[in-house]
């Protein structure tokens, strides 16, 4: 049962109890028209960080993300090459060494003499797959390598280089030599550790460059013992 505020204001014993109540609905009424001010002013505030932050991510995500995910490729792509290209080293002088130190003896017969020309027909064949690549792939391994101390022009000259020395219509085991021979000051100058072999370098760059103008036809053969002097 409800009863109405006035009935019971007036049953209250004490005369005074109204004012006291009405000042305290007073009060009431005041809190809460101040929390219907400040609330959205706090509101507000939060919106503006929240809108700030976003705007902040949806432009980094549309300028800023694109530019470092493609750089981030490119990176990873010249990464890539030089790996590549490390390994394509190493196994050209492997491949080279084996046809070197695996030879058909005269007297040998079959099915022996068949086994050992399969192994170096598959010798040779993996030879020429690393030198198409090294021909077609220059300007991605080319690229990766700093442009100081003439760096990229060795590496662009060996890759064709190899690749020329390899169609040319010399003798096959002129060919593995020269290709082993091509192949060895590349391996020291680009893959060797530098405190090993810092002091050898820009003569093992001589060396390399000397030899591509000799298959270029830029400069004379000269002697092994002409080239240690």
């Amino acid at each position: 049962m409800c009863i109405p505020v006035r009935e019971w204001y007036g049953a209250l014993p004490l005369p005074g109890w109204e004012p006291a109540v009405a000042r305290c609905s007073g009060l009431r009424a005041l809190a809460g028209a101040a929390m219907m001010v400040c609330m959205p002013l706090w509101v507000t505030s939060v919106l503006v960080s929240v809108g700030v932050s976003v705007a902040t991510v949806l432009v980094v995500g549309l300028t800023v993300g694109p530019r470092l995910a493609a750089r981030g490729k490119r990176i990873q792509a010249a990464h890539d090459s030089r790996d590549r290209f490390s390994d394509s080293v190493l196994d050209l002088l492997v491949l080279c060494g084996n046809l070197e130190r695996v030879a058909i003896p005269a007297e040998v017969t079959d099915p022996v003499r068949s086994r050992l020309q399969g192994e170096r027909d598959r010798w040779l064949g993996q030879i020429n797959e690393i030198t198409i690549w090294l021909v077609d792939n220059w300007q991605q391994v080319a690229l990766s390598f700093a442009g100081r101390m003439g760096l990229r022009d060795l590496v662009t000259r060996y890759m064709a280089g190899a690749r020329g020395l390899w169609l040319s219509d010399r003798p096959l085991e002129d060919r593995v030599r020269l290709l082993r021979e091509l192949t060895e000051p590349v391996q020291t100058i680009f893959f060797a550790r530098r405190w090993r072999v810092v002091s050898s370098v820009p003569g093992e760059m001589a060396r390399l460059r000397t030899m591509l103008d000799i298959l270029d036809g830029g400069a004379p053969p000269q002697s092994s013992s002409a080239q240690e002097e």
